[in-house]
């Protein structure tokens, strides 16, 4: 048994490793980073701009970014947070530019249910993905990715935490308060119905 080694530690090598053979122009290296952190950074993307087409815009340019840029990266095994840093400002720019409404999940949640068996069943379905995306347009854009990263990807609190660059206790600060604020505001909706 070795002592004092890391379970993460072969992940954050290999990662270091990647991003050093890229760095000397290996294709095949960056396409493996890309492999292995497009889903998270879409998350990202997908959790400030809510739109699924301008996400992967942004996901895509910040891959190019993060190409044209990888010698800047002083810690290689921390790609993952550099990345998609790099990926909520590009989705910040993008808000500024288009002004973009946050509109939520609703698309994704309201997609019919090949499972649903009455009309009215698939009416309700889409009626709560409606409520559950209005619920979180009210969210501050940190505390929806939070929320999103946690409950879409099932990433940790110290993974979010890396990828948002906040400590695991604020991101769980974050999600404690966002479950609150997602539940005050559907069970409000609900009474008011």
């Amino acid at each position: 048994m070795l002592r004092g080694r890391n379970v993460a530690e072969p992940i954050e090598l290999a990662v270091a490793d990647l991003v050093a053979r890229a760095c000397r122009g290996e294709g095949a290296a960056f396409e493996e980073l890309i492999r292995r952190h497009e889903r998270l950074a879409l998350a990202v993307a997908y959790g400030a701009l809510h739109d699924a087409q301008l996400a992967g815009d942004a996901v895509q340019e910040g891959f190019v970014r993060a190409w044209r840029r990888l010698a800047d990266l002083s810690e290689p095994a921390r790609f993952g947070p550099w990345l998609c840093g790099i990926v909520r400002n590009l989705c910040a720019d993008e808000r500024r530019r288009r002004r973009v409404a946050v509109c939520g999940i609703d698309e994704a949640l309201g997609e019919a249910d090949g499972r649903a068996r009455e009309p009215s069943e698939e009416m309700g379905r889409r009626e709560l993905g409606e409520r559950v995306a209005a619920a979180l347009r009210d969210l501050d854009e940190m505390t929806r990715s939070a929320v999103v990263l946690r409950y879409y990807e099932n990433l940790s609190s110290r993974e979010i935490g890396e990828l948002l660059g906040l400590s695991p206790a604020a991101v769980d600060m974050r999600l404690m308060r966002g479950r609150q604020a997602l539940k005050e505001k559907l069970v409000l909706e609900v009474n008011e119905t």
